[in-house]
């Protein structure tokens, strides 16, 4: 017999049962060892008077089959599924760490390098999941799990969509409904078809809880937060959060449209977003900040053993002296590459200045700035990052702070353009868009001129 239970609690062939994490109406969670190689797992089974014949067993037996077709570093692991007339457990991975829920009662909020990481790590795992028709329509912090060493992992796939298996008759938690009210997109509070982009909008949720320390719909009661997310604007991350850079409070904008068309397309790109904020700002693979962050919250102790400088192992392999030619040389290329940055930072002042006579508002950062040359045929109105700043054609670049930009290109016969840019400090970029106007130049028949598509100047 696989399983049975004494008064002490379940007992598992194979694993023994170390601790009950969670008892809910229809699973439990306990933390669990596989006896013969004490290796630890986390073991989900369903609860006490609850057959595997029943219809809300099959929500689990339907996690474990999902599970079994995602094979992602930031996705928790399915390791074993056992099943009988009698009981029905799944066997997973097990992680040393906290969920994300623990993390931020312990401190309210995280910085925005540990904000951006995590949620960088939680969206490679959504586009593993979404390539593969996956959707897990329950994105919340109690679902993500951080451990010691800083790797991210989202569990509880029980309310998952996936086109390729019937849906579940009934959550795990007893739940009618899918997700989580507060963190649920407007098209799941308004029960629509699930969509990848909808768990963009939950992870836009969670990383304005994280870098805010409160949810952006929060309300008193759940009819409430359901309004809220349909018809409110969230607060501006920066308002809340002064220190929050304002390359990522346009992330957790976009993440936040209400329609999913206007959200990141894919969790790909949202990904590639969040890793270029990190770029930007100068900081080290998402793991080491994720553990750094732990460390400074106080849930973990340092390291014993400090890191090696990277410089001083590097000069240890050179030379003990340095020929004077050598020397020279350096200091020529030293020269040189201070001109070149004293050159760049006089033409972002004066590109600059050139924009503030326009009436754009973006932050520019000359310092670091990058630029953007926008060509569109015939023309188009350009908005940068929700803010208007010229119609094409023109001929200046756009100074703009390094990092991700999201770029909208209109016309009032074509199809809204959307692009995002990502710049570095000195690096300029061509946009060269052609609008879909929807019919040709109009023709002068009885000697007026007719209005053109073509032309700006136009009404």
């Amino acid at each position: 017999m696989p399983a049975e239970r004494t008064n002490d609690g379940p007992v598992f062939e194979r694993y023994g049962v170390l601790e009950s994490l969670r008892a809910g109406p229809i699973t439990d969670l306990y933390r669990a060892e596989l006896v013969a190689l004490k290796r630890p797992v986390f073991i989900k089974a369903l609860a006490r008077g609850i057959l595997p014949s029943s219809p809300f067993a099959a929500a689990l037996e339907r996690e474990a089959r999902l599970l079994t077709e995602l094979d992602h570093p930031n996705i928790l692991r399915a390791l074993d599924f056992v099943r009988d007339d009698q009981a029905m457990w799944l066997v997973l991975e097990y992680v040393d760490g906290w969920t994300l829920e623990a993390v931020l009662e312990k401190g309210k909020k995280l910085t925005a390098a540990a904000a951006s990481a995590v949620a960088l790590q939680i969206a490679e795992a959504l586009g593993h999941a979404h390539k593969r028709g996956v959707v897990h329509r329950d994105v919340r912090p109690v679902n993500v799990l951080l451990s010691r060493t800083g790797v991210v992992k989202i569990a509880n796939f029980a309310a998952a969509a996936d086109e390729r298996l019937p849906t579940a008759p009934e959550l795990l938690d007893g739940r009618a409904g899918f997700g989580t009210p507060a963190y649920m997109s407007p098209e799941q509070v308004l029960g629509e078809p699930e969509d990848p982009r909808s768990d963009i909008f939950s992870l836009g949720i969670v990383l304005f809880e994280m870098l805010t320390g409160r949810r952006p719909f929060d309300a008193p009661d759940e009819r409430a937060v359901s309004h809220r997310i349909r018809h409110d604007q969230a607060v501006p991350v920066g308002k809340l959060a002064s220190d929050v850079p304002a390359s990522l409070d346009r992330i957790v904008r976009r993440c936040l449209e209400k329609m999913p068309a206007d959200r990141f397309a894919t969790a790909g790109e949202l990904s590639r977003a969040l890793a270029s904020e990190l770029d930007v700002e100068g900081h080290g693979p998402p793991a080491s900040v994720v553990q750094a962050e732990l460390v400074r919250l106080g849930l973990m102790a340092a390291r014993d053993e400090p890191r090696r400088d990277s410089v001083r192992v590097a000069a240890r392999k050179r030379p003990a002296r340095v020929s004077d030619a050598v020397a020279f040389y350096l200091a020529s290329l030293v020269l040189i590459v201070a001109g070149g940055v004293a050159i760049q930072y006089m033409g972002g002042r004066s590109a600059g200045a050139r924009a503030s006579k326009t009436g754009a508002h973006l932050d520019l950062l000359p310092a670091r700035a990058g630029y953007l040359r926008v060509v569109a045929d015939p023309w188009a109105l350009v908005v940068v990052d929700g803010e208007q700043v010229d119609t094409t054609p023109f001929a200046r670049p756009i100074p703009l702070s390094a990092g991700i930009h999201y770029v909208r290109l209109e016309h009032p016969h074509a199809k809204t353009e959307r692009r995002t840019v990502s710049l570095s400090a000195g690096e300029t970029v061509l946009l060269d868009v052609k609008m879909e106007v929807a019919r040709p130049k109009a023709q002068k028949t009885d000697g007026v001129a007719r209005p053109s598509f073509t032309d700006p100047k136009t009404p």
